[in-house]
């Protein structure tokens, strides 16, 4: 009897070894981040101070300005590109 307690935890404990193994093999050869993070890029980061700093961040077509603290949540904001039209509009006033 106590042999076979004994081999039942051991079969049990081989068998979520295996799990584990099967699991680390698949998600390591095609991690689904990456396909996430591909248009992900950091333009700029500025430190504020000891703790706070500023991204300059583009995903895809966006570009974002997150200001981050460490007690704090982020701060994210939209950062729109000029068109030419807007531009030239601002000269005018300008002027």
């Amino acid at each position: 009897m106590l042999y076979e307690k004994i081999a039942l935890v051991v079969l049990f404990l081989a068998v979520l070894f295996a799990v584990q193994l099967f699991l680390y093999k698949r998600y390591k050869s095609k991690p689904k981040s990456d396909q996430f993070l591909n248009g992900l890029r950091v333009h700029s980061r500025l430190t504020l101070s000891k703790t706070s700093q500023l991204n300059i961040v583009s995903a895809g077509s966006d570009t974002f300005l997150i200001v981050s603290s460490r007690n704090a949540p982020a701060t994210v904001m939209t950062l729109n590109s000029l068109n030419s039209s807007d531009n030239s509009g601002r000269q005018i006033n300008e002027v």
